[in-house]
Formats: C-alpha cells, sequence, structure tokens
C-alpha cells in the first residue's frame, strides 16, 4: 500500500468509525496529521449524504436533530469527551496538576453538563438554520475546518507532560500540515459560504483557536481533549456563522 494511502487511511481510522482502525507506529500517527481534513470530509460527507437523499425533508428540526445524532455517530462522540473535560477543568478554576487530574478524571461533572449541553445547542440551532435555507454543503464545511482548526492549535503549543495521544498530533502539526489545514479550511469555507461569512468564521475559530492555546500555556501543555474541544467548538462555529450570513 502507497505510504501516503496508509497515512490517509489512519486518519480516517483514528477520527471517525468509517474505516477500520489501524495498528500504527508513532512516526505513522504523526504522518497521518496531514490527513485530517479528509477525515473532515469523510465526516461532513456522512453527515451530508442523508440529508441530500431527502431524508426527513421539509422538517428542519428533526433534520438538525439528526445530523448531530450523526455526527455523534461517525466519530464515536470521541472529540465531545474532550468538551466535558476541559469544561470540568477550566470551570472548576484549578491550575496546576489539580488542573491536569479533573482534565483525566473520566467522571463528568456539572460544568462538563453545561459544555455539552452549550455545544449540542449550538450545534443544533445552527444545523436548524442550515436545513432552513437549504445552504447543506455547510454540513461538509464545519467538520474539514474544525478538524483543520485541531492541527493548527497543535501547531501552537507544546504537549503537556500527562498527554499521550496529543503528543503524536503535536509532533505532526508540522509546516505541510498547517499549510494543508489551512488551505483546505478556507477553500470549504469560500465554496459553500459567502466571502464575508468565511471571513467572519475565520475569525471566531481565530479566538476558539487562541483561547484554547492560552489556556494550554497557562497550564503547561496540550492534550487530546484541547483538540476535541477545538474540533467540537470550530464545527459549531462554522454552523452558527453559516447560519447568519
Amino acid at each position: 500500500m502507497p505510504t501516503f494511502l496508509h497515512h490517509a487511511l489512519l486518519a480516517c481510522g483514528f477520527l471517525t468509525r468509517l474505516v477500520p482502525a489501524r495498528v500504527a507506529t508513532a512516526d505513522d500517527m504523526a504522518a497521518a496529521v496531514r490527513w485530517f481534513p479528509l477525515a473532515g470530509l469523510v465526516v461532513g460527507g456522512a453527515c451530508w449524504l442523508p440529508f441530500a437523499l431527502g431524508l426527513a425533508a421539509s422538517h428542519p428540526a428533526i433534520q438538525a436533530w439528526l445530523y448531530v445524532l450523526i455526527n455523534l455517530w461517525v466519530t464515536r462522540g470521541l472529540h465531545w469527551d474532550g468538551v466535558a473535560d476541559l469544561a470540568d477543568a477550566w470551570g472548576s478554576s484549578a491550575t496546576g496538576e489539580r488542573f491536569w487530574d479533573i482534565l483525566k478524571d473520566s467522571r463528568i461533572g456539572a460544568f462538563g453538563v453545561m459544555g455539552l449541553l452549550l455545544g449540542f445547542g449550538g450545534q443544533y440551532i445552527g444545523a436548524h438554520e442550515i436545513f432552513i435555507s437549504g445552504r447543506l454543503g455547510v454540513l461538509i464545511a464545519a467538520p474539514i475546518v474544525g478538524r483543520g482548526a485541531c492541527v493548527i492549535l497543535a501547531a501552537l503549543v507544546p504537549p503537556g507532560s500527562r498527554s499521550t495521544l496529543g503528543r503524536l498530533t503535536c509532533a505532526g502539526a508540522d509546516r505541510i500540515a498547517i499549510g494543508v489545514a489551512a488551505t483546505c479550511g478556507i477553500l470549504v469555507l469560500l465554496l459553500t459560504t459567502p466571502v464575508i461569512t468565511t471571513v467572519t468564521t475565520i475569525a471566531i475559530c481565530g479566538a476558539i483557536v487562541t483561547a484554547l492555546a492560552h489556556l494550554a500555556r497557562r497550564e503547561g501543555g496540550i492534550n487530546g481533549d484541547f483538540m476535541g474541544a477545538c474540533i467540537a467548538g470550530c464545527e459549531g462555529a462554522v454552523l452558527l456563522a453559516a447560519s447568519m450570513g
């Protein structure tokens, strides 16, 4: 199998359930980071296709709920675990080792629940407006932009001492990966939204990445929870910005 195809399949197998997971070396996983936007395309395509075929047509509220559900199923809810964990750690106002203890705790607290409700609610509202407007291409754009933003975040902050998969993502977030992520994100936004909406979306996603990078630097590094929160947050930003554009 060609090396590039192996790395592409690794990215898709890691970030979605639609491609079988593969055993890989640390170097291969780092190389797969360049293909994160492709994994976003796979997720976006899976979320877009049922509605392009007419699923729940004329019922945008139901379509929006199904969109959130399909997204969760395709990704195994991987990124939302990061939202809950990071919300608990940040909301507790803890710092240092206590911050990381809360971040790594598998139990969910009040802030984690609030983070999930706000995140799911934002995606639902954004998707609802997208279905009303009929601009279904945004459903493909959102996952691509989200995973591209994750690559950029990984390039801005070194991994924390207790990071595992996050360390591999940081190692793979080189200049080529950043260029691919930024180019794919900008192009797909220009293809699916007006220019002013593209600019607004980039600004909002930039603010999300900057805020997460600032928090990670304060706490001594980044891990997969930060990246999952970045993906989910930027997906929601695309949907909400496009719904208002």
